[in-house]
């Protein structure tokens, strides 16, 4: 029973070490093709931003849509990919044809916003899907650095959390047995506890920083996207308003879909673009400040948004490495309230509390204590 128990002990601290170390989700959406069976692509980002340049490239050689997908789709590896452009050759909507991991691809959320955007717009189709490929390749680029920035973090956090199972190896060496003492006498129940509540403490600690500082990705598309949709239906001849409405439709119901919509219906309704864009979001500011100068200067809209997304992409790799940094720094925190005094409970005082118990036992019994 007593190593049935200790087993226990060290389960759970390592289960929960192992459990916060787990690496973060792959870029790549699709699974990993495995050596000695048959492969089927993987796709992330990149890779459906590389198959969107290619719809663009044969669409822009004079081919229709349909049958532009059912080229791609014969020049691509064996994957979902080239299920998805098999279906869309056949009519479907990629959104509604993609299926397993593709179907909550942020990636192909936005390659249908952007083929219904031309659709109801009547702009190039193949402009706005090279435009696409770029924004996906940005934000690729943006999720690589996302990824080695808190790698860092990620690795101390993970070697933090293993402390106070290093506690009771340190202990073992030292010649004390801290694992018993922990299991066979109330004030050890006590001692172990604490230390099992404090690592706990200390895992969903840091688990909430670092998801606070990263957070996980949605299938939401992103705003940078959504203001290069815009900027392409501003360029098919559309006023503002209609070509706000229009993205907003072409989007899944959702928030950013719906303060599209009301702002777009502000600005028909001749509401001023500093009333009718003042419920967006703070990542659509590019397009509440293009509104104002629309009406104040009339100018070309379509460039101030495309620069405004361009610059939102390159920005996150700077954003990631200070939220990063300052993760780093907060970690601090759980690991002298929590793991460290975790590791003081499980390792130190019942190592001390062995060896002391050891010498007065043979000192008591006349023996000679090392």
């Amino acid at each position: 029973m007593t190593l049935l128990l200790a087993l226990t002990v060290l389960a759970l601290l390592t289960t929960l070490a192992v459990a916060w170390g787990a690496a973060p989700p792959p870029l790549a959406i699709g699974p990993r093709a495995r050596p000695g069976r048959n492969r089927r692509a993987a796709a992330g980002r990149l890779e459906v931003a590389r198959m969107v340049e290619q719809l663009a490239t044969v669409i822009n050689s004079g081919a229709g849509l349909r049958q532009a997908w059912s080229a791609v789709a014969r020049s691509l590896p064996a994957g979902e990919l080239t299920d998805l452009a098999r279906a869309a050759g056949a009519g479907a909507d990629p959104r509604r044809a993609a299926t397993g991991t593709l179907a909550s691809s942020e990636a192909i959320s936005s390659l249908g916003a952007a083929l219904a955007v031309a659709e109801r717009t009547g702009a190039p189709t193949s402009g706005l899907l090279q435009s696409l490929a770029e924004a996906l390749r940005d934000l690729h680029d943006a999720a690589q650095a996302r990824r080695s920035a808190f790698t860092g973090p990620r690795s101390t956090a993970r070697i933090l959390l293993v402390l106070p199972l290093a506690g009771l190896g340190l202990g073992m060496l030292l010649g004390g047995d801290p694992l018993r003492l922990l299991i066979d006498s109330p004030a050890g129940n006590l001692l172990g506890a604490l230390g099992i509540a404090l690592t706990g403490l200390g895992w969903w600690w840091m688990q909430r920083l670092i998801r606070r500082a990263d957070p996980p990705s949605t299938e939401r598309v992103d705003p940078s996207v959504v203001l290069e949709l815009i900027a392409g239906a501003l360029e098919s001849g559309l006023p503002l308003a209609r070509s706000v409405r229009s993205v907003a439709q072409a989007l899944a119901a959702g928030p950013d879909a719906e303060s599209l919509t009301r702002a777009a219906t502000a600005l028909e309704a001749g509401l001023a673009p500093e009333l009718a864009t003042a419920d967006l979001p703070p990542e659509f500011a590019a397009l509440r400040e293009s509104a104002i100068l629309a009406e104040s200067a009339g100018a070309d809209l379509s460039r101030v948004l495309r620069s405004a997304a361009r610059d939102a992409r390159r920005g996150r790799a700077r954003d990631s490495e200070v939220r990063a940094a300052q993760l780093a720094v907060r970690l601090v925190l759980p690991t002298g309230v929590a793991l460290l005094p975790a590791f003081v409970v499980l390792g130190i005082i019942p190592t001390v509390i062995s060896l002391l118990g050891g010498t007065i036992a043979l000192t008591t019994t006349g023996g000679t204590p090392l």
